[in-house]
């Protein structure tokens, strides 16, 4: 057996040669595609709510209402989404919430139905919404026809 310069002995007589692997090249490669998913992406912007326009009709003061929003379902097939002031809820929790807040005097709710929506969705909300005991009123958002 032959010793080499580096201390290390190997059995056939040649030299051996520690591997090292140079990994530069990938980091460049990988930052090269993170940039480019950067600027080819696109952000999707929270969608406004696409409320039907009203030829007539009184306008309200919207601050002193709590929001109902139903919002397009994302499948044709399937119901809208509801939001209450602006948090994920289903029907049973909208009637649990209304029935703690009517409890404490009345409720004004301002009713956003997207245009998309399907009218026997926005029918059960306001059922439920009826169904709640106590003094709830409620109105449908609308944009004025200019």
């Amino acid at each position: 057996m032959r010793t080499q310069s580096n201390g290390k002995t190997s059995r056939r007589g040649k030299r051996s040669v520690d591997a090292d692997l140079d990994i530069t090249p990938m980091i460049d490669v990988t930052f090269l595609l993170l940039i480019f998913f950067m600027v080819t992406s696109t952000m999707q912007p929270i969608r406004d709510k696409d409320i039907p326009p009203a030829a007539n009709g009184d306008n309200a003061n919207a601050g002193r209402f709590m929001d109902v929003s139903i919002l397009s379902p994302a499948v044709d097939s399937a119901d809208g989404s509801l939001l209450l002031e602006g948090r994920p809820v289903t029907l049973e929790q909208l009637a649990t919430d209304l029935s703690a807040r009517s409890q404490g005097g009345r409720v004004d709710l301002m009713i956003y139905a997207e245009r998309d929506v399907r009218n026997g969705f926005v029918g059960e909300v306001e059922d439920v919404i009826n169904g709640v005991e106590g003094n709830v009123d409620y109105n449908f958002a609308v944009r004025d026809m200019r």
